[in-house]
């Protein structure tokens, strides 16, 4: 705790911090009555418990695995190169040196050109499932609120407590889930 905080001040944080750090023990339970109006949803929560969230995580799981499968056998080859050309680096000549250190820096040069597509593929194929998800919620979120008599709608994960009353992720993925396929999509292309 500071320094600077004394007597009731320093209690005081002292209590704050206690009661944030207790804020896994008391979600979920039931504060109060539900504030008519008033909503929350996980928009996360939906987007990987939902079936087709899940299947969509499933498939962008597998794109990174393989990208990693492919960057770590050329960055392996780099290291160990580096490796033997450091072990021969007193027994060649300097102009040999030069010539071989400076060709594993195009291949390093390379491999991070390569590194960095594949990482902008993935993300915008991310960022594409994503919207494309949210596009194919909008029209069951729409209905549950209009349902539910919502005039907000808060994200719960950011809540320290909520009446889960009030919480309409459960229900807005098993709408989901009957509603919404698993869809079909291969990471985005490089970019030119």
């Amino acid at each position: 705790m500071a320094d600077h905080l004394k007597g009731p001040a320093r209690v005081g944080a002292w209590a704050f911090a206690l009661i944030l750090a207790a804020a896994p023990l008391v979600h979920g339970q039931t504060f109060g009555q539900p504030t008519p109006g008033i909503c929350f949803l996980s928009k996360q929560g939906v987007l990987n418990h939902s079936k087709a969230g899940a299947a969509a995580n499933a498939r962008l799981k597998l794109f990174e695995d393989g990208i990693a499968r492919e960057l770590s056998g050329e960055r392996a080859a780099i290291a160990a190169d580096a490796n033997v050309l450091q072990i021969q680096r007193p027994v060649i000549s300097e102009a040999v040196y030069q010539q071989r250190a400076g060709a594993l820096a195009l291949r390093e040069q390379s491999f991070q050109a390569l590194e960095n597509t594949r990482n902008n593929q993935l993300a915008r194929t991310r960022t594409q499932v994503t919207l494309r998800l949210l596009r194919a919620l909008t029209p069951t979120l729409a209905s549950v609120l209009s349902e539910h008599g919502c005039s907000a709608v808060l994200e719960s994960t950011d809540a320290y407590a909520i009446n889960p009353r009030m919480d309409l992720t459960g229900e807005i993925i098993s709408i989901m889930d009957i509603k919404l396929p698993a869809i079909a999509f291969d990471l985005e292309p490089a970019a030119p």
